[in-house]
């Protein structure tokens, strides 16, 4: 955080509103512990349910005239219940999702003191128990069960993790440095700003600014998220950068390669997965005239988990993000966070992200497809390349994982369970496309040869996968020959 910005021209932004609102106050030397307590609690909860990211109780303003008067409180010498100083005893009464700091200037000779306060997410902040938020010019208790209170509280579960801020105070100038403006400007195929003034307005309508109650600026998570040349510049979301880590065979004991791609993931995506590319490069094979390179893995596929990782992460888990984990025989994906969709659907629900802006722009610079097919793409290519089925799980603990398996899907070498695997995801990728599985379309998925052999292989596994419950058969009165079938869910 840029923490350079001059108290001052925070109070003189603020003294040019028309009155106090409900995320601002002023006042002169009021300095009773109980009443500054029920404060932060009901500017706190005044801000989340106006959309504001801070309130402000500003000491040494006249109320009526906004006249700089100064003041003699002063947050260090302040005290508490108890004679113990204001701010252990302010944390000892209030909840702890509380963010708020005091912050002590002088100017033209007089003392000024600005209490600025967090809005909070997810739940309200609680001052001995009870709750508070302004309503006009005054903090009142918010009722139990009120409608008001059902409003706070639905306002606070569809705050944005990605509208939220991840620096704050800065000059026009200093974005540049810490954003690469030029690259997203490119990227979303935007005309190109002619000054600084217009290069905020744009960032700013794309919510990857904010502009802020002093004048100067704030980055949101998504503007870091997306193009910042360097995310450790934020402290919460340096752990979200893609991580690459190469091992060498099929175990993780020795590990040829571990690369962090710092940037934004507007920045990362591609420079990730080229990096996947060159690590997973099988050779050449002639095409005529041409040389074309062959990999180990569905690059289509690789491409898809790699987006799918960033997108589908759940970004307010600070301890980790996505890794990319390249063995001999597979490749795992792994994001923070469980699906919002079970597992075993995720290839026709409908779609569902907890980053839908990320997604969004994401989409319009063409670095990932649209919501929803990504899992039919991943199945698709697995089909086109005769690999083995994709796999995918969920858990609280771990996140979701997705891994692709190297090789060819030969029939003879593969097990039980891969076979299966496979039948299932051939069902679900032919139902998203209006069509059914029949026992020409699976010989087809495996490239066994239109004989009797590889016929009856093939109608021995349909049967076991409809015992096991993973599809059933569409039409129960076609004969045996002409039956097709489809997910057992559908």
């Amino acid at each position: 955080m840029n923490t350079s910005a001059d108290p001052m021209e925070l109070i003189y932004s603020l003294i040019g509103f028309p009155a106090e609102t409900e995320w601002l106050e002023f006042k002169e030397n009021n300095a009773d512990c109980i009443q500054i307590g029920r404060d932060i609690s009901a500017l706190s909860n005044a801000a989340a349910y106006h959309g504001r990211e801070y309130a402000y109780k500003i000491w040494g303003v006249e109320d009526g005239t906004r006249k700089l008067v100064g003041t003699t409180f002063n947050h260090n010498t302040a005290k508490g219940k108890g004679n113990q100083l204001l701010p252990i005893w302010l944390k000892t009464k209030l909840s702890q999702n509380a963010r708020y700091e005091f912050i002590e200037t002088d100017s033209g000779g007089k003392h000024f003191s600005i209490l600025r306060i967090a809005a909070p997410s997810s739940q309200p902040v609680y001052f001995d128990k009870h709750a508070y938020i302004r309503e006009g010019t005054s903090s009142t208790e918010i009722i139990p069960g009120s409608a008001l209170e059902a409003e706070l509280w639905k306002r606070l579960q569809n705050s944005d993790y990605e509208l939220r801020i991840a620096g704050e105070n800065y000059q026009l100038t200093e974005i540049p440095e810490l954003l690469d403006v030029s690259s997203f400007i490119q990227l979303m195929d935007l005309p190109k700003p002619t000054s600084l003034e217009a290069m905020a307005t744009v960032m700013t309508e794309q919510s990857l600014l904010k502009k802020q109650d002093n004048g100067r600026y704030s980055i949101t998570n998504l503007g870091a998220l997306l193009v910042a040349r360097d995310l450790r510049e934020f402290m919460h979301l340096g752990k979200h950068a893609i991580r690459v880590i190469v091992y060498e065979g099929n175990g993780n004991l020795n590990i040829r390669s571990n690369q962090t791609f710092g940037r934004g993931y507007a920045l990362s995506l591609s420079e990730a997965l080229e990096h996947i590319a060159l690590s997973t490069a099988a050779g050449e094979i002639n095409q005529g005239a041409f040389r074309k390179q062959t990999f180990a893995f569905p690059m289509a596929a690789v491409r898809e988990l790699l987006s799918n990782a960033v997108i589908h992460q759940d970004l307010s888990a600070s301890d980790s993000g996505p890794l990319v984990q390249i063995y001999g025989n597979r490749i795992v994906f792994s994001n923070p966070g469980t699906s919002l969709i079970p597992a075993e659907r995720v290839l026709n629900a409908p779609p569902k992200t907890r980053n839908g802006r990320l997604a969004g722009i994401l989409r319009q610079m063409h670095l990932c497809e649209e919501a929803g097919t990504g899992w039919d793409r991943v199945v698709k290519a697995c089909e086109d390349a005769h690999a083995l089925a994709p796999r995918i799980t969920s858990d609280e603990d771990v996140g979701t994982i997705a891994t692709l398996f190297a090789g060819s899907s030969i029939f003879d070498r593969m097990t039980r369970q891969e076979r299966m695997d496979a039948v299932y995801w051939h069902a679900c990728l032919m139902y998203a496309q209006g069509e059914s599985l029949t026992n020409k379309s699976l010989r087809e998925r495996f490239g066994l040869p239109d004989d009797r052999r590889s016929t009856l292989a093939a109608s021995r596994l349909i049967s076991s996968c409809c015992a096991n419950g993973l599809i059933k058969v569409l039409d129960e009165s076609a004969s045996l020959k002409n039956r097709s079938y489809i997910p057992e869910w559908a």
